[in-house]
Parts: structure tokens; sequence; C-alpha cells
């Protein structure tokens, strides 16, 4: 037990506690102001990839605080810490620092339609929080991390339109139990479809067109419950279509058009798909007979069904 003999000590301990007390509130106040886990640092780091920004990033000097940079949300909870970067449209031409690994608050990354260039770095994995990421028209290269499946937060994927990106896609991304919107249209991917994407039980829309995908349409993917937004069109799948997608209420769009595809369209076609609008098979090598129920599809604007081997016409 401590015992205090000074009596003038003894009177000032209270004002010195109180004293030490506000010295450590003042640290962790310009701790937080000047960024945990070193914020603005990744900041600087990520700017110092760019190499041309036509005034974008001209605010982010150190005559204001980096919250108050153009394109960056800091947190109102936890301050100094970044949770969102939105650069999109900002002309930015360079690469995407690693150091984007660093903003582990991060929960908003957009970085679309600009003319950055490399790969996707590995470090993304980090961003535990993340809950969108878009990279889609820019003219990245390499393939897409397999370690983006730790980013566990993650809602929306939106990496489409860079010519650059190749490689399969990975089967990690299957395991992210959040993930409502997929796209990765307008790449050069190759290999299969993952049979893992029939996992996302949360998946709505999942657009995968316009790459060099080849092998079957997994059975899986007719499984997830809320898919309303099918595009596998002008690769070079083949195989049968699961029998899964013909019993999707909520499947609104179906595009697969300009595949290997075959089979022979269901009778009840029309009954099993009460909410499609757009169904777009041609180019495909479907055989047998158009099918009568398609008066059925109430909801139906859109048909495409030629260059195939169907017999019949569309019922009237």
């Amino acid at each position: 037990m401590l015992r205090v003999r000074n009596r003038h000590l003894l009177q000032l301990l209270p004002l010195l506690l109180t004293a030490a007390a506000a010295t450590t509130r003042a640290t962790a106040e310009t701790t937080s102001t000047t960024g945990h886990g070193g914020d603005e640092s990744a900041l600087v780091a990520f700017k110092a990839k760019i190499s041309h920004h036509p005034g974008a990033l001209a605010s982010w000097n150190q005559s204001t605080s980096y919250c108050d940079w153009e394109g960056v949300t800091c947190s109102k909870r936890h301050r100094g810490r970044v949770v969102a970067l939105d650069l999109s449209s900002r002309g930015l031409d360079g690469t995407v620092s690693p150091a984007i690994g660093n903003l582990t608050f991060l929960r908003s990354l957009n970085l679309s339609v600009n003319t950055l260039q490399g790969e996707i770095p590995p470090s993304i994995g980090s961003l535990r929080r993340l809950r969108r990421i878009d990279l889609s028209q820019n003219m990245l290269t390499g393939a897409i991390p397999s370690n983006i499946s730790r980013c566990i937060s993650l809602r929306v994927v939106d990496i489409d339109t860079n010519k650059g990106l190749q490689g399969s896609i990975p089967d990690e991304i299957g395991s992210l139990p959040y993930l409502t919107y997929l796209v990765l249209a307008n790449n050069h991917f190759t290999g299969a479809i993952p049979s893992s994407l029939g996992n996302l039980s949360r998946l709505a829309t999942l657009s995968l067109s316009t790459n060099y995908l080849q092998g079957p349409i997994p059975a899986g993917i007719g499984n997830n419950p809320y898919l309303g937004f099918l595009q596998l069109a002008a690769n070079d799948l083949s195989g049968l279509l699961p029998p899964s997608l013909y019993n999707l209420s909520s499947l609104y769009y179906l595009s697969l058009g300009t595949n290997k595809l075959h089979g022979r369209l269901p009778a009840d076609l029309g009954k099993s798909l009460p909410s499609i609008w757009r169904f777009a098979i041609g180019g495909n090598l479907f055989t047998g007979p158009i099918p009568l129920s398609l008066t059925n599809l109430t909801m139906l604007t859109e048909l495409s069904m030629e260059d195939n081997n169907l017999s019949g016409t569309f019922p009237g």
C-alpha cells in the first residue's frame, strides 16, 4: 500500500492525476486526428503512385486535414479513420498503391472510370471491413488476388471492363458470405466458372459476360434464391443449362447468348420463370420445339432465340 508522507505532495496529487489524464486524452485525440494505422501515410503513398491527376488531388496537401481531401471520407465514430475513398471519373493515371491495404477501416473503394494500370494489389485482402469495391473501366492487368476472400464484409464487387485482367476467377470469391453483386464482365478471364459461386446465398446480380470462360454453367448457380440478373453471354460455355435455373422465381434477366450451350427447352418454361422480362439464348446449339408455354410469361419484353436449332415459331 502506497503511503504519501509529504503533505504538500498529498495536496498536489489530485492535480497531478488530473494533468496526467488530460495529457492521455490529448495524446489520444492527436493520434485519432492524425490517423490511426497510418491512414494519412497510406493516402500519401496512394497519391505517389498516381502519375497524372488533372486537379483531382490538388487538395491532397499538408495545408488541410486529410479527412477534407477530395474523395476522402472519415468516420465520425472513429476519428481520423478513412472509411470511404471515391475518386471515380477523376482522370487518374498510374497504378494502385499496395498502401491501400493500410486503410483498414475502409468500407467503400471506388476508383472506377479512370486509366489506372498495373495489378490489383494483394494487400486489399487486409480490408476486412470493405463492403464495396469498384475498379471498373480502367486498364488494370493481371489476376484478381485470391485473398479477396479475406474481405469478408464485401457486398459489391464491380471489376468490369479492364481488358488486361486475365487468369481464372478465384474460387475463393464463393466464400464471401454477404456478396450480393458480382460483375466481372468485359475482361479476359479464362477457365471455368467456379462452382463455389453457387454458395453465394445472397447473390442477386452475376455478370461474367464477354470473357473467355469455358465449360458448363455450375449447377449450383440456380440455387441462389435471390438471383435476379444473370449475364453470361459472349463466352465459350458449353453443356446443358442447370435445371435449377428454370425454377428461379426471382430471375428477371437471363442473357446466355453466343456460347455453345445445348439441350432442349422444357415444355413448361413459361410457368417456371414468372418474373422474367429478358430471355436471351440466341447463338447457341439448343434444339427441339419452342415451348408453347412462353405465352404465360406476362413480364417478357425481350426475347432472343435466333441462331439455334429450335423448331416452330413463337406462339402468338
